[in-house]
């Protein structure tokens, strides 16, 4: 569309019932033959919608455009009226804020003047702005030189102050939609608009000392006057910058990088009440001697700095990581292995979900690859097996067997050697609690985390900052669930209760004497005993179908049987009992609540964990010699009670 010679007034509106009409009288005597007024509402909750709505009415004949959305940030809602814009110079306001009545019509001649494409007025607080007095002497604005280094480094910049070229800002694609306030970002990608790839022409950007605006000194709930809304958004309208402008002086990106480093550790400190000796001090002050952080290591430290304040707008966080290739390196990974390692697999996919995962087992085949694909085939893209990589010392010396550049490497398993060489690999972060994260990127804490399921889940919970811990439901629509669904029609009325008895060594077992009598307790109570019967357990079978013939024996009917099997017919089921063993894990996978029931084995590093209601019976607990058969029935007994 070709623009107009003209002024665009943009005005953002969000819960500002008490400005909107002051606000609102200040700018329509501004709006000429050659002007508009887009007025924009975030969502407002209050009456700001229904005041503006009068106002236009009021002014019928003004050239004005209302847009209504929901409320997703200043940013997004300037992005919207950009698309309604028709003239050359775009002049926002934010919807509590005075402007100067003579300020359109300055602005556009000194900009004209001095071939300028963003201009930066003064601006005030004060308690009352509308009863305000605006100067009427004159100010000569001046080129900025060296605008971008001053933006850059200082984090200076405005809204309501300023005035932009319509073009400028299309150029630059409008305001970052990944950022909430846009009063830095807007200025620095103007002034840097140039450094994106190599020919471009650096835009123009002047100021002057005359007060464009005045905003009302105190209002709660400013965002604006929210300090770690503020430093959280500049902090990542920077790093979004540096992502998007690869030719920016590598000394200018140092420097900006370092500086949103120690902004964070100065924060923490003062969040957590810090002494000089604490780790983010000594962090802090060895910045000073050495810096050596890219933009995702820095990105981490802003993500983690304000994750627990609910104070502070968060946007798609996903997007802002930017996170497209990720690798993991597994050693062994065989049935147990792969199922301990599926919590991980599945909250990392919920993080990244739009990234490539390459999973690459060094050391042997993985069950991901064959009987648990169906489990994973939406969460892994790559699978690579028997790479026999990761476990020689001349490894160590000769070039990288993996040459492609992935944005994480996740390093699963503790071994020196392997780590190191895994070091080799190209990544802007490599994540791995080998020597207690000594080669990490990024380094977490859980020595006192006994469980294996649970540390490595811990590793992509790294980048979790959504507060939201839950995994996502595992997909298993395969042909043997619609058989498993049509399995389990008549008996819709009933609670059922996955079993599994056996184990690969029978010091693992509890008796099958108090299976049959949980059974017969879980029958009288309406509930139905569904067994999970292994190739090692079929002996079971007619003992237990003689003994209890009204209890379920699913996968004594699949002909292809497989791990999948009892994940699926488990998936039906209310509630799962087992001891340590594989069928158990089975169970857990399927995502019910769990009683598991550990003989000498160890619990806290076995049990599964996904499930917030899963109970362990420790046979430790009654016995001196870990005995499982030690655990009394009528304690199993009292478990199931609260289920059903």
């Amino acid at each position: 569309m070709i623009l107009k010679n003209g002024v665009s007034f943009i005005v953002t509106i969000y819960n500002k019932e008490k400005f909107i009409s002051n606000t609102l009288q200040s700018i329509i005597p501004q709006v000429k033959k050659n002007c508009q007024l887009i007025i924009v509402d975030d969502g407002s909750s209050d009456s700001s919608l229904k005041i503006t709505k009068k106002i236009l009415k009021s002014h019928a004949k003004l050239d004005s455009i209302l847009i209504i959305q929901k409320n997703t940030g200043p940013s997004i809602a300037i992005n919207n009226a950009l698309e309604k814009v028709k003239y050359s110079h775009i002049k926002l306001v934010d919807g509590d804020d005075i402007i100067a009545p003579d300020s359109a019509d300055y602005m556009i001649k000194e900009m004209k003047d001095l071939d300028l494409d963003l201009l930066y007025g003064d601006w005030i607080w004060k308690k009352n702005p509308s009863s305000y007095s605006f100067t009427q002497k004159y100010f000569k604005a001046t080129y900025f030189k060296n605008a971008f280094n001053k933006i850059f480094l200082s984090g200076w910049g405005g809204s309501s102050n300023l005035m932009i070229k319509t073009e400028a800002l299309q150029k630059i694609n409008g305001c970052d939609p990944k950022i909430f306030i846009q009063d830095y970002s807007m200025p620095l990608r103007v002034s840097g608009y140039h450094f994106k790839s190599q020919g471009l022409k650096p835009h123009r950007i002047g100021i002057s000392k005359k007060i464009i605006c005045v905003g009302p000194e105190f209002i709660e709930d400013r965002i604006i006057t929210n300090q770690g809304q503020t430093l959280h958004d500049l902090s990542h309208a920077a790093i979004n910058f540096i992502e998007e402008h690869p030719n920016i002086e590598k000394r200018l990106v140092k420097s900006c990088l370092k500086k949103i480093y120690r902004r964070c550790l100065k924060w923490q400190r003062k969040k957590d009440k810090e002494t000089i000796l604490s780790l983010n001090y000594m962090r802090f002050l060895f910045s000073y001697i050495y810096f050596n952080k890219n933009t995702k290591k820095v990105r981490y430290e802003v993500f983690k700095t304000w994750k627990d304040d609910e104070n502070i707008r968060k946007v798609d966080l996903e997007s802002l990581w930017n996170v497209k290739k990720i690798f993991i390196y597994v050693g062994l990974d065989l049935l147990g292995d792969a199922l301990i390692k599926l919590p991980f697999i599945r909250n990392l996919k919920s993080i990244f979900p739009k990234s490539e995962i390459t999973w690459f087992a060094g050391k042997g085949k993985s069950e991901f690859k064959k009987k648990l694909n169906p489990l994973v085939i939406s969460l892994i893209d790559k699978i690579k097996d028997n790479a026999n990589y990761g476990s020689k010392v001349l490894e160590l010396f000769s070039k990288p067997k993996i040459t492609e550049k992935y944005d994480i490497v996740f390093d699963t398993q503790k071994r020196l050697l392997t780590t190191l060489i895994l070091k080799k690999i190209k990544t802007d972060l490599f994540i791995s609690s080998t020597s207690n994260f000594l080669f990490s990127s990024i380094r977490i804490s859980f020595n006192k985390e006994k469980n294996l399921a649970k540390q490595l889940f811990s590793l992509s919970n790294i980048f979790n900052f959504s507060q939201q811990n839950k995994i996502p439901n595992l997909p298993v629509k395969t042909t043997q669930y619609k058989f498993a669904k049509k399995f389990y029609e008549k008996y819709l009325n009933k609670k059922k209760v996955a079993i599994c008895p056996g184990a690969s060594v029978s010091w693992k077992c509890w008796p099958i004497k108090n299976y049959i009598e949980v059974s017969n307790y879980l029958l009288k109570n309406n509930c139905l005993p569904v067994f999970f019967l292994g190739p090692k357990e079929i002996n079971y079978y007619k003992y237990l179908q003689k003994e209890l013939p009204n209890a379920l024996f699913p996968l004594q009917q699949i002909k292809d049987l497989s791990p999948i099997s009892t994940i699926i017919f488990a998936k039906f089921c209310n509630l799962g009992i087992s001891n340590d063993t594989g069928c158990g894990h089975l169970l857990a996978t399927a995502d019910i609540p769990m009683i598991s029931l550990f003989g000498p084995t160890n619990a806290q590093k076995f049990k599964p964990f996904t499930n917030s209601k899963n109970i362990v019976l420790n046979a430790s607990k009654y016995d001196n010699d870990n005995k499982i058969e030690a655990i009394p029935l009528e304690d199993v007994i009292k478990e199931i009670k609260e289920f059903i």
